[in-house]
């Protein structure tokens, strides 16, 4: 992607539902650069946009972050992991911890009843936990408390954005079996009360992606709220553990990592930082929610 792709991306994540004409604006280019552009971008892959609910309306309010020690080689780890249903996201990583896993699940029981399966996985040394206090930017879900009671013709609306962000009202009207009219009106509802966040999910292949385990200085909510606005900071959480804020940098070139990496460390509540680059991601899945009943 060149840069007016990563502008276009930069504005959908914003708002996955920009129309071609408001992208255009945004972006300072003409609306038929915009269509070529984003026809291109999505036949080739290097993104979709696509809505992903919010954690606790799919029964997974539990979050947890592991770092697993293994003995022998990282990739049949990973993929044992990866099999586990309640783990949503496996990267094989550099460092001691070469495997790095999040699990998304009800109650922190049944994350204990995870970690247990997981530790007995073959080929697994040890596993390193961080639990999740609150996840203040997520590369692609919503964040904050989901607010809206959900009814069937909702779960319909979820349903198709999660497939295709940018279905349009028509599209979406003729699956829930309303107006478009007010099918905008509860998509606009869902996305304002952090239900559902529409944006693009960009292909890991494009760019580069490091983990932060970051120590603080003095509140940890205030040294988040510096970092979460800096570019390239595409996740970050307060976390209970080895680390008191765990954060995802992404950027489209190694140089520009490591000058997002320099301006956190760069921060003076930050004491210091540990890193690992994720070499490859083996498993990125949103829970869907046909499975809720």
């Amino acid at each position: 992607m060149d840069e007016v792709d990563r502008t276009l991306v930069a504005l959908l994540s914003a708002d996955g539902r920009l129309s071609h004409r408001e992208l255009a604006a945004a972006a300072g280019i003409t609306r038929a650069t915009v269509a070529a552009r984003m026809r291109r971008l999505l036949d080739s892959g290097a993104f979709t946009v696509q809505g992903v609910v919010h954690p606790s309306v799919l029964g997974r309010g539990s979050v947890c972050y592991a770092r697993i020690e293994v003995d022998g080689a990282a990739a049949p780890v990973a993929e044992a992991v990866a099999a586990l249903p309640e783990v949503v996201y496996v990267s094989i990583t550099t460092g001691r911890y070469a495997v790095a896993a999040e699990i998304r699940t009800g109650s922190g029981d049944a994350v204990d009843a995870v970690l247990s399966r997981l530790r007995g996985l073959r080929g697994v040394a040890r596993a390193e936990t961080l639990a999740y206090r609150e996840v203040i930017r997520d590369a692609v879900g919503p964040v904050g408390e989901a607010t809206a009671q959900l009814d069937a013709t909702d779960v319909a609306l979820l349903q198709v954005l999660e497939r295709d962000g940018r279905a349009s009202y028509v599209q979406l009207a003729t699956v829930a079996g309303v107006s478009a009219a007010a099918a905008r009106r509860r998509v606009l509802r869902l996305v304002e009360a952090s239900v559902v966040r529409i944006g693009p999910i960009v292909s890991r292949g494009s760019e580069h992606a490091l983990g932060m385990g970051i120590h603080v200085r003095g509140d940890a909510r205030d040294a988040a709220r510096r970092l979460e606005v800096l570019d390239g900071v595409s996740f970050l959480a307060r976390t209970v553990g080895t680390f008191d804020l765990l954060a995802t940098v992404r950027a489209p070139s190694s140089s520009a990592l490591a000058d997002t990496v320099d301006a956190v460390r760069s921060l003076p509540s930050v004491a210091g930082a540990e890193t690992w680059s994720h070499l490859r991601f083996v498993k990125e899945s949103y829970a869907s929610l046909g499975v809720v009943d």
